[in-house]
């Protein structure tokens, strides 16, 4: 019970630095795109406090956010996410 607690708490702290380097990496892309974030939330019909909670790093991006956020920027879906988290 204890390996599992303690496995479980190692996932926990990778999908944080997980999204916060998501983020980090879609505030990149939405200030070297001259978009604001108004335009950004118009682009991608994600709610101001939610996309405010993903810029933050506070909860998480889904996969279909993403999509959107990059075609908005336009950028490939994969640009977003850092070459540091990326499987190959």
């Amino acid at each position: 019970m204890r390996l599992q607690l303690v496995q479980t708490d190692l996932i926990l702290v990778c999908m944080d630095h997980l999204d916060a380097k998501i983020a980090e990496s879609v505030r990149v892309a939405l200030v070297e795109s001259g978009m604001g974030a108004n335009e950004l939330i118009k682009g991608t019909s994600i709610p101001p406090s939610v996309l405010r909670h993903r810029l933050t790093a506070e909860t998480s991006f889904t996969l279909s956010e993403l999509v959107r956020v990059a075609a908005a920027l336009g950028r490939r879906t994969v640009d977003l996410i850092p070459d540091a988290v990326r499987v190959p």
